[in-house]
């Protein structure tokens, strides 16, 4: 088990000290997956008062903590229960609208730059944006009316560079910077002699042809044919893995759309959807792997084996006086 300390502020995030003789869990992810919020359980004679609603607490140089909305106390237990959201859930609470008179918000430019006017005027001090103009990601996508995640996922997904949103928590704020995802199914493949408990499903007959259909009439209608490829993207390019009787469509009609990339974007997000993910959960010690990451398992009687994205993080953590022991668990795919 890995020995940890975390630390609490006043609802003026204000560091108090460490936290002790508590129960932690921690949830963080996707936005359409994690719950990102957090449970924490102290005894009463363990907690000071001033570690109140909108209190943060945090391991340091880690996305693992958050801010207090709300407590309830157990007398006949003698403790107290605080909740709320992470510091990638409170990003759940912002949405993105398009300026006055634009039908959206054009995301387009180097990523950190483009989080760093996203976030602008929405968390005080508490959020910073790290190397704005540094990285070598560009962004090019329009966000409406969705929440401020959301927007960062889709956003750094669909960038040059396939990217993620890094958050970690140092020197009294949260720090936001965009990560290239790393694939390391060759290193980190999960499998019996890991010495872990895995539970894995992968579905079968999934779509690897769509048929989308836009706006227009007839000979005008927009049309676009996409395929999956060996890497799992959707491209117009045949792939004759899927040919003949292996091949398998799925039709997405949305008439009103005459953009051929939301088109596109809207079409591979239904057949996902509708494709459902192969599903892997794993329960191990250490953290050594980070949300987004591409992983790889196999399981031995079932001789299932995939990669998929890191899309959860639950943390459980038993704090005992100030020491913490912390057990990790990953989720990949979209269930």
């Amino acid at each position: 088990m890995d020995a940890v300390k975390f630390l609490y502020t006043d609802s003026k995030l204000k560091e108090q000290g460490v936290l002790k003789n508590a129960t932690i869990d921690i949830e963080v992810g996707k936005y359409s997956v994690a719950t990102n919020d957090f449970e924490l359980k102290l005894a009463i004679n363990s907690w000071d008062r001033v570690f109140n609603k909108d209190s943060i607490f945090y391991l340091l140089n880690t996305e693992f903590g958050g801010m207090v909305d709300s407590k309830k106390v157990d007398t006949s237990k003698n403790s107290i229960t605080l909740k709320g959201k992470t510091f990638r859930g409170l990003l759940e609470k912002e949405y993105i609208q398009p300026p006055t008179g634009q039908a959206y918000y054009v995301a387009n430019g180097e990523a950190n730059s483009i989080i760093d006017d996203l976030i602008k005027n929405r968390f005080g001090s508490l959020f910073v944006v790290d190397n704005v103009g540094l990285s070598d990601i560009h962004v090019n996508y329009q966000i409406r009316d969705i929440n401020l995640l959301e927007a960062l996922e889709k956003m750094l997904f669909n960038a040059d560079i396939k990217s993620r949103l890094d958050i970690s928590f140092h020197d009294g704020q949260v720090h936001l910077q965009a990560i290239p995802i790393v694939d390391i199914s060759e290193l980190l493949q999960y499998d019996k002699s890991y010495g872990i408990t895995m539970i894995a499903q992968t579905q079968s007959n999934q779509y690897n042809h769509i048929l989308a259909l836009g706006k227009g009439e007839l000979t005008e209608r927009l049309r676009v044919n996409l395929y999956l490829q060996d890497d799992n993207s959707w491209t117009t390019q045949e792939n004759s893995t899927y040919s003949n009787f292996k091949r398998i469509t799925y039709k997405y009609d949305n008439s009103s759309e005459d953009d051929e990339s939301k088109l596109i974007e809207g079409a591979i997000e239904a057949v996902e959807k509708a494709n459902g993910t192969s599903n892997l959960d794993v329960t191990f010690a250490s953290d050594n792997a980070d949300l987004f990451d591409i992983v790889g398992a196999k399981e031995d009687i079932t001789q299932l084996s995939f990669k998929e994205q890191i899309t959860k993080k639950i943390l459980k953590v038993t704090i005992s006086g100030i020491i913490a022991n912390c057990s990790y668990t990953y989720k990949v795919g979209d269930k």
